[in-house]
């Protein structure tokens, strides 16, 4: 497929780090870890879906000096068994064809069964030197213990709003249009924090010449706005008593079907507007129980912290 003809995401997907936008820390970690000798044979990126841990993935194996033919790609969702291990496995054996290495790359590696888990725990411990691993997970928790402690570790998180409007702007530039500031942060805010989201509502809207009509298109992949911004009304409600706002509160998550990390962006989003306004000890408080990742605890972290958040400022 010709490069004009892709979808924004995949026709301006970094292939270099210099081009990745946000994660500056993780980046800058990665370059100075590839340039130094020993470079570890088991990578694992945690965090939350369409962050770039594929891309950082694909990116990683340039650097290492695989050839396009000699990297693999899987989809654990698709072929999640014992059987995949033992193929890979098998292709270890054999040295590279084409450029220095070979790279497998596990993508959601978290939903590979036990079983496979354990297979690919043993080839992770006697790894040979022309092969490289690199796990992508949305969910490093269901992954077994000693798989985690056997790679080296990066988090990506979802891009502060001015970081997702800096890469808009980019490929705007890049594709000759021209949108409003107001247009670009109503993306931004849509996307929630993710640049793969960012990129596909802008794509949706790219072609509109109507801004009104635009930034109606983009509310609607707003995700389950109306009931976390509802959420942080009850929280910041010091009316109400802690037990009957947990008991509204909890109402509304059991309807609620997004990324815990990005309802945890919202809730942040919408109490620092508020704190702007507003300075009040009790709304810091529920904004640092919320300043963590639920990367590791998913919906049970984000109940959790709503719970002790309903207890902020309240009385019995």
């Amino acid at each position: 497929m010709k490069a004009e003809s892709l979808p924004l995401h995949l026709k301006y997907r970094p292939r270099t780090f210099d081009e990745i936008v946000g994660n500056e820390e993780v980046v800058e970690s990665l370059k100075a870890l590839l340039r130094k000798d020993g470079v570890p044979h088991s990578f694992l990126f945690q965090g939350p879906s369409g962050c770039g841990k594929t891309t950082l993935a694909r990116i990683v194996a340039r650097e290492l000096g695989c050839d396009e033919r000699e990297f693999y790609e899987y989809n654990v969702a698709n072929v999640r068994g014992i059987d995949t291990i033992r193929e890979i496995i098998q292709q270890c054996r054999f040295t590279p064809i084409r450029g220095k290495v070979k790279v497998y790359v596990l993508d959601e590696c978290h939903q590979l069964t036990k079983d496979a888990q354990n297979a690919l725990l043993k080839v992770l411990e006697d790894t040979p030197k022309h092969v490289y691993f690199i796990l992508c997970t949305t969910d490093p928790e269901k992954l077994i213990k000693t798989i985690r402690t056997r790679c080296v570790t990066y988090s990506v998180t979802l891009l502060p709003t001015p970081k997702i409007v800096m890469l808009l702007k980019r490929v705007c530039e890049s594709e000759g249009v021209s949108f409003s500031p107001k247009l670009l942060r109503e993306v931004a805010r849509a996307s929630g924090g993710c640049p793969r989201k960012a990129l596909v509502i802008l794509d949706s809207v790219i072609g509109m010449e109507d801004e009104e009509e635009a930034i109606a298109a983009v509310e609607k992949f707003v995700p389950d706005e109306v009931q976390v911004v509802e959420i942080c009304r009850k929280l910041i409600d010091w009316r109400m008593s802690p037990s009957v706002k947990w008991r509204e509160i909890s109402k509304i998550l059991k309807s609620i079907e997004d990324d815990p990390e990005q309802i945890r962006y919202m809730i942040l989003n919408y109490m620092a507007k508020v704190l702007l306004d507003t300075p009040d000890d009790r709304i810091a408080k529920i904004m640092a129980l919320f300043q963590n990742s639920f990367l590791y605890t998913g919906k049970a972290g984000l109940v959790y912290n709503l719970y002790l958040a309903c207890k902020v400022g309240g009385g019995s």
